[in-house]
């Protein structure tokens, strides 16, 4: 499934109250590369858990506004474990 929909698909799930979503991290400034590329990024973590908070997904997001880049890292929990 491609990353975003599957973001979209979880905050969804999120607003039906079926899932719950963490923001486990909000950081600024932090140099991000992407090949030979580097880019100044606001990295957003979110924690997605079910409702036994037991763990689905992990999504990070690297944000550089200034030069129109967005990269999504999805982590997949299928054991309910970091």
């Amino acid at each position: 499934m491609d990353k975003i929909k599957l973001v979209e698909k979880l905050n969804k799930k999120t607003s039906k109250g079926e899932i719950k979503k963490t923001n486990e991290r909000h950081s600024f400034d932090i140099g991000v590369t992407d090949g030979n590329r580097t880019f100044n990024c606001v990295i957003i973590v979110d924690l997605y858990t079910d409702l036994d908070d037991n763990h689905l997904y992990r999504v990070e997001h690297h944000i550089d506004q200034h030069r129109d880049y967005h990269s999504i890292d999805i982590t997949e929990f299928t054991n309910g474990f970091f």
